[in-house]
């Protein structure tokens, strides 16, 4: 534990540094006081709150979000803005470090709680919203925590589920994937499957992941052929991304795009609707999927995800969190739109997005599946036992570590590399190394 201790000592450095500034620049709470003296206020205070998160507000249904909380709070105003995933980084690291206190709240990934509260780019939230948490599904929490303190508010969490559009699948022949654990389809077989959906059912793409490239989606690829989350050791800072495994499911996963079975250059904005059009044969994707496809005309299924030949089954868990920036003014009314997110009722949260994540609040989870877009459809129905049976079996978090930022930047990059031609063990060797020489600075 050696690197902890370093570790922390240079974030209490860093903090330390923080908090001059801000009181030297303004920081604090709205009424003047210092970080962590502020409360959760039984009484909304006037405010205008600044509000950074990854979802669009009408695509994605954040306009609806905030329309309602600020329905029932009507003193305080939330000005969201919409920054995609991959510029979610860069963006905290300039405006949290400018100490203007803008973002007051922003949308927290929660493999990066550790990363981003060693930091100091994370208020504690322990002492204000201890026993607030129980109606919040244990591990949830636990993913916005770090070295005992809760960093963060979970507002959902998450499982893939392999959909399908029976039509395609039908006009080539081709037997649908199954919803039980004993004929889960295998990687293997599902791409021999959709290279037929094209050549006789027609499909313009065969097979589609939700987050192309990203460390989320294709975690399951490496861990199911056995090649472990990614890093070992103690603190888990000793990356291990260049072993058979990986080596295995990177040249698996890269063979996807140079036989034109995966489209190369789709963004994941666009995927969603790509498959929507009925031109895709498959598609791995989450569980906010199923809203979507109950509104539409689509001919779909839903089916468990898949599994690496003689392999264990994963999937991937975590989601989104809310944190506070330490430089906010507005911390009291902060916290009364991210307890409104996160705890109140079912969560405002999963109660007014229409296509939203796994709720983290366990009425929103009941309510979420007992939902007439799981209820009213065959494909519904299956995607609810998937869901179920997933969380409860499958699931496999991303690799806990405060080198995590640097690690799904690097990786991210080598996956790029792969799906564009890359030779898959070259690039992950070449990840390894940079993640070693980047993880230095910990340990």
């Amino acid at each position: 534990m050696k690197g902890w201790t370093a570790l922390r000592l240079a974030a209490v450095g860093a903090a330390a540094a923080l908090a001059v500034g801000a009181c030297g620049g303004g920081g604090g709470s709205q009424d003047g006081t210092t970080s962590g003296s502020w409360s959760v206020p039984d009484k909304d205070p006037t405010a205008t709150l600044n509000v950074v998160g990854i979802l669009d507000p009408k695509a994605d249904g954040m306009a609806d979000v905030v329309a309602a909380f600020e329905k029932e709070h009507p003193a305080i105003k939330v000005n969201y803005q919409h920054v995609p995933f991959d510029n979610l980084n860069s963006v905290l690291d300039s405006r949290i470090t400018s100490k203007t206190g803008n973002p007051d709240v922003f949308w927290v990934d929660q493999p990066r709680v550790p990363a981003l509260a060693t930091r100091g780019y994370l208020e504690d939230l322990t002492k204000q919203f201890k026993g607030l948490t129980s109606d919040l599904q244990e591990g949830t929490v636990k993913n916005s925590s770090f070295d005992g303190k809760l960093w963060s508010l979970p507002i959902a969490n998450s499982t893939q589920i392999l959909f399908y559009n029976k039509d395609l699948l039908d006009k080539a022949g081709v037997k649908p994937p199954s919803t039980e654990n004993a004929q889960r389809i295998t990687w293997q077989q599902l791409k021999a499957d959709a290279q037929t959906a094209q050549k006789k059912g027609g499909a313009q793409n065969g097979l589609l992941f939700g987050q192309p490239n990203r460390y989320y989606q294709l975690e399951p690829l490496p861990v199911s052929a056995g090649g472990g989350i990614g890093a070992s050791g103690a603190d888990n800072l000793t990356p291990a991304v260049n072993n058979d495994g990986w080596v295995k499911a990177m040249t698996y996963y890269g063979s996807l795009f140079s036989g034109k079975i995966t489209p190369r250059g789709i963004a994941p904005e666009q995927i969603d609707s790509t498959f929507l059009a009925g031109r895709t044969a498959y598609l791995v994707e989450g569980n906010w999927m199923v809203g979507k496809l109950a509104d539409s005309k689509l001919n779909w299924g839903a089916a468990l995800n898949p599994v690496w030949e003689g392999g264990k089954p994963a999937t991937p868990n975590g989601s989104w969190s809310v944190g506070m920036n330490p430089f906010s003014k507005q911390k009291e009314a902060a916290a009364i739109f991210m307890k409104w997110l996160a705890i109140d009722g079912e969560s405002g949260y999963a109660k007014y997005r229409a296509y939203a994540e796994l709720p983290a609040n366990n009425a929103g989870l009941k309510s979420y599946l007992s939902s007439k877009a799981f209820t009213s459809s065959e494909g519904g129905k299956q995607a609810a036992k998937v869901v179920e049976y997933e969380t409860q079996n499958t699931s496999v978090g991303r690799v806990p570590t405060v080198g995590y930022i640097e690690f799904e930047d690097i990786i991210g990059r080598a996956f790029s590399d792969i799906a564009n031609g890359a030779d898959p063990k070259t690039a992950l060797d070449s990840a390894q190394s940079q993640l070693t020489k980047a993880w230095q600075q910990y340990k």
